[in-house]
């Protein structure tokens, strides 16, 4: 088992995209996103879509997960 407290070991058994993953989540954490779950149809998700690659733009920060 693991030591909780253990920061320099890692996790030995993670996949590389595990590991992928968990880098991509903490740079949208530290952006200051969270990830959210919400119902739309299509439409509205590709207009959601569209709306926040605008945003981010007009801020100055990239709305592909390449850019994070």
């Amino acid at each position: 088992m693991k030591d909780q407290h253990d920061k320099r070991t890692g996790n030995l058994l993670a996949t590389p995209n595990a590991i992928r993953q968990a880098r991509f989540a903490e740079q949208q954490r530290a952006m200051g996103r969270k990830a959210r779950k919400i119902w739309a149809t299509d439409a509205e998700a590709e207009a959601l879509r569209l709306y926040l690659e605008e945003l981010r733009a007009a801020q100055g920060g990239g709305s592909d997960p390449a850019s994070a």
